[in-house]
């Protein structure tokens, strides 16, 4: 096959789309709930002057961060998206929601 028709069969292909197996989701998850169990449970043991603010603003946006860089085959759009998705699920159980 010559150079120039490998190249034309290349392009008519369509890029595979990365996935994430089911495995690497779940421990993700895990990873995550084991982050903010343990910074809320620092916030709790330590007490500080703004541990309600403290903990609405750091738990999150630590979970958020853990699956943003978790999910790192994943497209950029999707990564934000999930991860924005868990800050912001996590600041409506921060505040009782």
């Amino acid at each position: 096959m010559s150079p120039s028709i490998r190249h034309q069969a290349s392009e008519s292909q369509p890029h595979a789309r990365p996935t994430i197996p089911l495995r690497r989701l779940f421990l993700l998850t895990i990873l995550t709930a084991a982050i903010a169990f343990a910074l809320d449970a620092t916030l709790a043991a330590t007490d500080p002057p703004n541990a309600n603010t403290i903990s609405l603003v750091v738990i999150p946006g630590t979970a958020g961060a853990a699956i943003f860089f978790g999910l790192r085959p994943y497209p950029l759009g999707g990564r934000l998206r999930l991860a924005l998705m868990t800050a912001a699920a996590l600041c409506l159980v921060v505040l009782g929601v």
